[in-house]
């Protein structure tokens, strides 16, 4: 097999901290195209990394018969049409999370992915990767006996001033339904307990408006606050609490079972575990069970995946997964009652293992 072509749409912050480097520490991959918004900016990204091919436009870019794989680090407003066109172009495709603006598209970009034969990929969400198997080791070894409750609770004080200005994050002519770390979060529960069959939730939008770079006022959608609550599988009680509008920050997996408990500190990445009646103290996490965050494999095992056949998560299924929550969530609030969530795949399948 020959080397492994590249071609960037969007070649930002995270390219340059993470999938660049990474792609340049795997043997055989090359990366040899670069499409940003402007030529400009193109012309800058393809100077810094030694790129050969400055394109105009990502269709240029997408149309390329020189490439095998597209990775799409753009704001959420591209990724569907961007990754349906390189995937009908018969490459591969690497898209930067969130997966869509919605459910229709992130529908949309699966259908095309499954009729594509490609590897489909989506960047995952850092949350969990240091403690992912060992917590599926303790829950299939039954530690904590039979699960009660899960909560995650995600503060910040984000929009929690009304002078704060509009940013991409918050503007949904960018990022659609994606707001705070609503499906960050999802995906992780998906990850360690299954797929989610019921959504009831609430929002809030305390600040309505807010000003624009260029200091206009644009009406705000993406709401401050989502308090909802999700039942995995067919009982298993999953409540979110997902602020940025609060002073006090904090993100936190707590995890309630008959016999014991776990709760995983986001910020400081630990897990900490207690058997009834005691302390809160921190859980071994075993040396095959390691995964350093810093170092993350994600470039290697996207190319694996593509040359061996590697089983990557999460790919397109589990985020057309997490965006139909999502939306479900704002349709339950707007409704206010409790929605029930059909299986969005043809063919039912367990939740991914890392």
């Amino acid at each position: 097999m020959g080397a492994l072509r590249v071609g960037f749409v969007g070649l930002g912050g995270i390219a340059r901290e993470r999938h660049v480097p990474g792609l340049r520490r795997i043997p055989d991959v090359e990366i040899v195209a670069v499409a940003n918004r402007t030529r400009e900016s193109s012309e800058r990204a393809a100077a810094e990394f030694n790129i050969p091919v400055v394109c105009d436009t990502w269709e240029d870019l997408v149309a390329r018969d020189d490439l095998d794989a597209v990775f799409i680090t753009t704001w959420p407003y591209l990724h569907h049409p961007v990754s349906r066109a390189a995937l009908e172009r018969g490459k591969h495709v690497f898209c930067q999370a969130r997966m869509a603006m919605d459910f229709r598209q992130a529908r949309e970009m699966y259908e095309t992915a499954a009729a594509s034969g490609r590897v489909a990929a989506l960047c995952p969400v850092p949350y969990g990767l240091s403690v992912d198997k060992t917590v599926a080791r303790l829950l299939r070894e039954g530690v904590l006996g039979e699960l009660r409750l899960v909560r995650v609770t995600s503060l910040s004080d984000a929009y929690a001033n009304p002078a704060t200005p509009l940013n991409w994050r918050k503007d949904h002519r960018l990022s659609g339904l994606n707001a705070l770390t609503v499906g960050m979060f999802i995906e992780v529960i998906h990850r360690w307990f299954g797929w989610s069959s019921m959504v009831s939730g609430h929002t809030q939008l305390f600040v309505p408006e807010r000003r624009d770079a260029q200091g206009r006022s644009v009406a705000v959608i993406i709401p401050d606050q989502f308090v909802f609550t999700t039942i995995v599988g067919d009982k298993l009680p999953v409540q979110y609490a997902i602020s940025g509008a609060v002073r006090h920050a904090g993100d936190l997996i707590e995890i309630y079972g008959s016999k014991a408990s776990l709760r995983y500190d986001v910020r400081t990445d630990l897990l900490l575990g207690a058997q009834a009646g005691q302390e809160f103290r921190p859980i071994e996490i075993r040396p095959e069970e390691t995964y350093d965050v810093k170092n993350w494999r994600v470039e290697q095992d996207f190319v694996r995946a593509i040359r061996e056949g590697f089983d990557y998560h999460p790919n397109f299924e589990d985020g057309l997964r997490y965006m139909q929550v999502l939306e479900a969530v704002y349709e339950s609030a707007a409704q206010q009652r409790a929605i029930g969530l059909g299986d969005p795949v043809s063919t039912r399948r367990s939740s991914p293992e890392r």
